[in-house]
């Protein structure tokens, strides 16, 4: 109902007693006027959301998960929350994003958290400039090269060494979708809207932090109805704290030192424990999906069964699916849509040989940012060289197959085939995570030497 409509059908009150607001749709679904169906409140499905939120606090709590800033942003979600429930819909994002600027100063102190959002109003005006789009572009690049000299040192900057891995972490590829999304649209972005994408929650708890989508940040929010939302959130949320203690199992009580391997068995065991340490990264993004998920943004999973998965164009499927989307939107289809005209084959090769490209050059740049040095190794090349050159071959023979319906059952060719997969992206994952070509091919030697076990 509109407010002209409901001032017409509501009596006036007398002047000597108190207004009493006629009863509408809108009041006794739990809604205020203005407001989409999708924030209808309930206290009681809330109560229940936030007594779950308060179990999933305890735990974190008692197992001391990722540390004193993680504590700190889940205390300050957790009172934010209700705020942000029963607020009006209009003021639910600027709570959202004052709550996340309180984070980032309550985690990284008033200084560090000074200096960021200086910073970060910058690259946003720089956005917002009545100029063309290739200027601002221009001038975003300006600025973040300038930002560049002062993170390697070229530039003395009065500045605490904080800020950078914080700043990195909001707008090294944040930034890239931003543009490309302002680039492509019609329309002039909602201040708030940008501000909420760039200034997310979670952020300051996991400076490694998924590479979400500017469309998706914005269609997804109160997409659905909101403990619809926040049920789903508490199961990321579940998921995650399940992914982050299986991490500490494997880490504190299965992985076996690299420099402790002595035949197959300790290899193998090594291989497989040492890749599975990926399960606090899939924790983490988890989590912060979950928190997301609890203030109203539907966004998509960031990891789908990714240890299932059955062929190597399966596996890039399912890990990491924000950074697949991310490549696959600035580097893959642009790459293929030039080169359609000269054949499937040629186009799908050049492609995902750019993505995996691209990939390696953007982890070398992301390492510069959140470490201080850039990320360029022999190993590190291989791994996504050849990563890269078997999702290549999958592609290929994906293309010249008819499509096939995947009924989601197991037998024992996809059995084999996911056992497969494990074994080889493990391996390859070892390569990754040594320290030298030459140490890990030292460390299959001893693994695959026969007659030796044990240290």
């Amino acid at each position: 109902m509109s407010p002209e409509l409901d001032r017409k059908l509501v009596p006036r009150a007398a002047p000597h007693r108190r207004f009493i607001p006629w009863p509408t749709a809108e009041t006794t679904r739990g809604l205020r006027p203005g407001e989409p169906e999708a924030c209808r409140r309930d206290p009681r499905e809330f109560l229940a959301i936030l007594a779950h939120l308060g179990l999933l606090l305890a735990v974190f709590k008692v197992y001391r998960l990722e540390g004193r800033a993680f504590q700190l942003l889940a205390t300050i979600a957790a009172a934010a929350l209700p705020i942000h429930y029963v607020a009006h819909y209009r003021w639910k994002k600027p709570i959202f994003v004052a709550a996340s600027i309180v984070a980032l100063a309550w985690v990284f102190g008033a200084a560090t958290a000074a200096v960021v959002l200086v910073v970060a109003a910058a690259f946003l005006g720089l956005c917002y400039l009545p100029v063309s789009w290739w200027a601002r572009a221009a001038c975003v690049a300006s600025l973040g090269l300038a930002c560049a000299l002062a993170r390697s040192g070229a530039a003395a900057v009065p500045v605490p060494e904080g800020v950078w891995p914080v700043l990195a972490s909001m707008f090294m590829f944040r930034m890239m979708l931003y543009l490309y999304e302002i680039k492509h649209s019609t329309e002039r972005q909602p201040l708030i809207d940008t501000i909420g994408y760039f200034f997310l929650l979670p952020n300051y708890c996991f400076l490694l932090f998924p590479v979400v989508d500017y469309r998706a940040f914005r269609r997804g929010y109160f997409a659905a109805d909101v403990h619809a939302l926040q049920r789903e959130g508490l199961r990321l949320l579940t998921r995650g704290t399940g992914h982050l203690l299986l991490y500490r199992l494997v880490y504190h009580l299965l992985l076996v030192p690299a420099d402790e391997v002595r035949g197959p068995a300790s290899l193998a065991r090594y291989v497989a424990c040492n890749y599975l340490l990926y399960l606090r990264v899939s924790g983490q993004f988890h989590i912060a999906g979950g928190l997301l998920h609890l203030f109203g943004f539907a966004l998509p999973e960031t990891h789908r069964r990714y240890l299932l998965a059955s062929s190597f164009t399966d596996y890039w499927r399912r890990i990491n699916i924000y950074w697949k989307d991310f490549m696959v939107r600035l580097v893959f289809n642009p790459v293929a849509m030039r080169l359609m005209r000269r054949g499937q084959g040629l186009a799908l090769g050049a492609a995902t040989a750019a993505v995996f490209a691209t990939t390696w050059l953007l982890h070398a740049y992301q390492s510069f940012w959140v470490r201080g040095t850039w990320n360029f190794s022999l190993h590190d090349g291989l791994f996504w060289g050849v990563l890269g050159l078997l999702v290549l071959v999958n592609v290929q023979l994906d293309a010249r197959r008819p499509p096939r319906r995947d009924d989601g059952g197991w037998s024992a060719a996809r059995v084999l085939k996911t056992l497969g997969t494990f074994a080889t992206i493990a391996l390859l994952w070892s390569l990754w995570s040594s320290p030298s070509v030459g140490a890990w091919l030292d460390l299959l030697r001893r693994g695959l030497a026969p007659g030796r076990s044990g240290p």
